[in-house]
């Protein structure tokens, strides 16, 4: 038998492994399941857990390297069984639950080390900062359970150093010890029940349905008055947006944080999804970043970065982060500059601005800054790490946006054409 004939045999095995790989998707059973952590306090070891989180695993359990985690916790549901201390950990000192209200981990890998157990590696966010951790975990079985379904059980422990999160809050003993250790200790005992996959929506399916709950047409003032301000819109110009293969003006602006986030930072990790949306005021672009977050874990499992910039301040980003649980970088680009890089900003006309204020009620002076009636055209971009356009979407219409799809699509070819490329280096 030829090297040829055994390679093909090998790809076959492959092909059939992979068809009959059992996929299945699990939601965290919160009744009999715990997440709860170990910290240093003096001279022993004191516990917490949380009360509300939620997740989902996904992938085929005969190959655990397929498993992916989703999960979201509840930060302010913290319980060490004293209320005093609790309203402590709520406050800036700990997680500061009024701005920072939810913590999430999604996996990014996983390896089996001998029999069930192994590693599971992803980004944990806690206090919106992320940072990358690896669960050390046991698989504790699969089957039926006593409604007939199907469950699974999970054990896993990982350690973190909570000032990588920004809880710095100690006291220093007389000896010059300190009072609460800086090492944490998380633990989860995970049961998880069998489910079907919720089959996926499209953001062109959430915007068309929320369209169609809009509870009157418009009349045919605003329609001509619309129609009218897209005319001297597009007499401005420049405003067609990057074409692919154009190379990305770098930039540097500040997150609801106030920290600055460059774009040829970001491409140093891979390649980045860049979308552009109006502000928080805007239903439709809620719609996109909500969308966005679903499709995330995907992005980052593919090794990209996604950021958002839009004209508002930095304020009321943060009120849109909070009010759509967002865990991806908003940027607020307040002198336009960027928008204008990117062929994307335009003045608002005089007879748009009256129909903002007289009919939607708002006003963008409100999330912009005084005398900021810009906008951008709505455009999502996958910048690749040679900092070019690979893909995407621009259109002057607000309600048209790139599919989370298409964007994983064109994260997956450049992937593969990475992938391509380096197999032909090595070769030579």
């Amino acid at each position: 038998m030829n090297a040829k004939t055994i390679l093909s045999l090998l790809l076959g095995l492959a092909v059939a492994a992979s068809v009959q790989a059992e996929q299945k998707y699990f939601e965290i059973d919160p009744v009999h399941s715990s997440v709860s952590f170990n910290i240093r306090h003096l001279y022993s070891t004191f516990r917490g857990r949380f009360n509300s989180f939620s997740g989902t695993i996904e992938g085929d359990l005969a190959d655990p390297v397929s498993l992916r985690v989703s999960a979201s916790v509840d930060v302010g549901s913290v319980d060490t069984a004293n209320s005093g201390r609790d309203d402590h950990l709520r406050t800036p000192d700990f997680f500061d639950v009024k701005i920072f209200p939810v913590a999430t981990f999604e996996s990014t890998g996983a390896a089996v080390k001998k029999g069930n157990r192994g590693t599971v590696t992803g980004n944990l966010t806690i206090r919106k900062v992320t940072k990358e951790i690896v669960f050390e975990g046991e698989f504790l079985g699969y089957g039926p359970d006593h409604k007939k379904g199907n469950r699974a059980g999970f054990h896993a422990t990982a350690k973190i150093d909570r000032r990588d999160f920004g809880v710095n809050f100690n006291g220093e003993l007389p000896d010059g010890r300190t009072m609460l250790g800086n090492e944490v200790e998380l633990i989860l005992d995970l049961e998880v029940i069998q489910v079907e996959k919720p089959e996926a929506k499209s953001l062109a399916d959430s915007i068309s349905e929320y369209r169609g709950k809009q509870s009157k047409p418009r009349s045919q003032d605003i329609t001509d008055a619309l129609a009218r301000a897209a005319d001297d819109i597009m007499k401005q110009g420049s405003i067609d947006g990057l074409k692919a293969g154009e190379k990305a003006p770098d930039f540097t602006l500040p997150d609801i944080n106030g920290v600055n986030v460059s774009l040829s930072g970001a491409l140093k990790n891979g390649p980045v999804v860049l979308a552009f949306y109006r502000g928080e005021w805007c239903p439709f672009c809620n719609l996109q970043l909500r969308a966005l977050e679903v499709a995330y874990p995907d992005i980052r499992a593919l090794g990209a970065s996604l950021v958002a910039v839009a004209p508002q301040m930095e304020e009321s980003a943060g009120v849109q982060a909070e009010d759509n649980n967002l865990s991806f970088p908003l940027l607020s680009d307040t002198t336009g500059k960027t928008m204008r890089d990117y062929r994307l900003l335009y003045q608002v006309p005089a007879s748009l601005k009256k129909v903002f204020l007289e009919t939607y009620g708002v006003d963008l002076e409100k999330y912009n800054g005084e005398d900021r009636w810009e906008l951008p055209v709505t455009a999502t971009f996958v910048i690749g790490i040679d900092g070019k356009v690979k893909a995407g979407l621009v259109d002057m219409d607000y309600t048209k946006r790139m599919e989370p799809s298409d964007i994983l699509a064109a994260l997956r070819s450049l992937k593969q054409q990475a992938g391509v490329s380096s197999n032909k280096t090595g070769g030579q």
